[in-house]
């Protein structure tokens, strides 16, 4: 449970739309200069502001308590992890993409950064902080769908990868089994590690650069 004031609750619940606005901008503005190399401040602006949400919402519950040792439930960890892997066909059928250490390098700092940043903030302090006043199910609906959405409008501006409902049926549903495989073990670690295996095979770096283009669009 979150301890902190009702204001501050509330905030909370509406920093997703500041955090996805901050991010459109700064998408617009940077792709009219450097194309699909906006990704590098768009991923910047994108971390600070989880960054300082997480460190100024979570009160005094110290940010080790989300990643505490999981429970055991081993048919949503089980799900978790193979769900997550996924998108590795992708990576397997487009690993001649990478063509130079820059891009291999982006992509693992990538991978190895982001969900740290996006499973504390969505499925951490803004999840915990609505289950404190409403049904679960509110929650997972509430987080998941600002969390989809927060693709096309920041990533999609620049990213014709991150415009594919392909993706987006993917990241609900991803983001409803993260929810419950947190409810279950009481901690994001598998979520986490999860979201890396996603990141992985999704080859993001190269998605965002328009190396990579799904068939379908």
């Amino acid at each position: 449970m979150l301890k902190i004031s009702k204001w501050k609750r509330m905030t909370l619940f509406i920093s997703p739309f500041v955090v996805i606005l901050l991010g459109f901008l700064t998408a617009a503005f940077f792709s009219k200069l450097i194309s699909g190399w906006a990704w590098v401040p768009l991923t910047i602006v994108y971390w600070g502001s989880l960054c300082f949400s997480i460190l100024f919402f979570k009160g005094n519950k110290p940010i080790k308590s989300w990643l505490q040792k999981p429970q055991s439930s081993k048919a949503s960890v089980f799900f978790t992890v193979i769900l997550g892997m996924f998108p590795l066909s992708l990576l397997l059928l487009n690993y001649q993409l990478f063509d130079s250490v820059l891009l291999i390098v982006l992509w693992l700092l990538f991978a190895l950064i982001n969900p740290w940043f996006e499973e504390l903030y969505w499925r951490g302090i803004l999840l915990d902080a609505i289950v404190d006043w409403f049904p679960k199910w509110v929650g997972v609906l509430y987080t998941t769908l600002l969390f989809v959405l927060s693709h096309p409008l920041m990533w999609g501006v620049f990213s014709i990868a991150s415009t594919s409902y392909h993706l987006y049926i993917y990241l609900s549903i991803m983001g409803i089994v993260w929810s419950i495989t947190y409810f279950k073990t009481g901690s994001l670690r598998w979520v986490i590690f999860s979201h890396f295996i996603v990141d992985i095979g999704n080859v993001t770096v190269l998605t965002f650069l328009n190396i990579y283009i799904p068939p379908n669009m």
